[in-house]
């Protein structure tokens, strides 16, 4: 039965979990104003960015919709498209803005993008597997 008081050692317990907590919280979200290092590469200022373009030494396709900062190993001519709010390729292939390939169309791989201070990053180091892609009908709209 807990009918007894509780003796000081548990007040002095609880202060001293809390000041853990504390310290870890500080000491975590103190560091996220630091621009990563290698391999990651600047790309600039999120509001800067174009909203479809390659990223100049890295060669990537980067998409800045809404933003959302992406990055994709993708061919040569793909880009976003405002009016479908997809991506296409001239040719008539077409990308959800995932990278997920629609009718048919073989997926994009995603590289990882990170954002610090307004500024994007891209590590180019490091494609993902490409989504699955789906048979579901996309015409091109631009």
């Amino acid at each position: 039965m807990l009918r007894a008081p509780l003796g000081l050692q548990w007040v002095v317990a609880s202060l001293v979990a809390g000041l853990v907590v504390l310290v870890a919280g500080v000491l975590l979200l103190g560091r996220g104003g630091e621009a990563p290092g290698e391999p990651w590469v600047e790309l600039g200022a999120v509001e800067s960015l174009a909203t479809s373009s390659a990223a100049g030494p890295t060669g990537l396709l980067v998409v800045n919709v809404a933003g959302r900062v992406r990055a994709f190993d993708a061919p040569d001519g793909v880009a976003y498209c405002a009016t479908s709010n997809r991506l296409e390729h001239p040719d008539g292939r077409v990308w959800a803005l995932t990278g997920r390939g629609l009718a048919g169309t073989a997926s994009l791989a995603p590289v990882p993008t990170l954002t610090v201070s307004g500024i994007a990053y891209v590590d180019p180091t490091a494609a993902r597997e490409p989504l699955d892609p789906v048979d579901d009908p996309a015409v091109p709209g631009c």
